[in-house]
């Protein structure tokens, strides 16, 4: 996989309204979307009254959506700060994974997660790979426990 033109080369595009002004990106935030199946995660995350979003959505089947450019502010992280930054969303790619917090992620998911990690460390200044609970400790709890953090966070070094 490959970015260009701040998209993910040979992967489906379904725009998001729920965006706002342009970023440079120098975290990638990860969750879990805590929907029941893939087509609803997305359509909320497309619908304007959900007034949430990420860049991307990758499926249990590994099938990677885009929602929009990774140079376009997404609505992912919420009220948020790390390393004295406040406002996540200005300074990340929010990347929804398909789960409920419940189970284990898929192989191929995991998989394939990485491999856009490693593109997008490729195309942008990527200092952290962060799962929601780090930036947001007081109110959100995902990637959740099954998400092999610690091997995503190695991805950056």
């Amino acid at each position: 996989m490959k970015v260009e033109n701040n998209k993910l080369n040979g992967v489906a595009y379904k725009a998001t309204p729920n965006v706002s002004g342009k970023i440079n990106p120098i975290y990638i935030v990860m969750h879990y979307d805590a929907a029941s199946n893939a087509t609803s995660a997305i359509n909320w995350m497309t619908n304007p009254k959900s007034q949430v979003s990420a860049h991307l959505h990758i499926s249990r089947d590994a099938v990677v959506t885009q929602l929009a450019p990774f140079n376009v502010k997404c609505w992912h992280a919420g009220v948020s700060s790390w390393k004295g930054l406040s406002g996540l969303n200005s300074y990340s790619i929010g990347i929804e994974l398909q789960n409920d917090g419940k189970q284990e992620y898929t192989a191929k998911q995991l998989e394939v997660a990485k491999i856009v990690c490693m593109a997008l460390i490729c195309a942008y200044p990527i200092k952290e790979i962060l799962g929601h609970d780090e930036i947001a400790p007081s109110r959100k709890i995902d990637p959740g426990k099954h998400f092999p953090m610690a091997e995503f966070k190695e991805l950056v070094k």
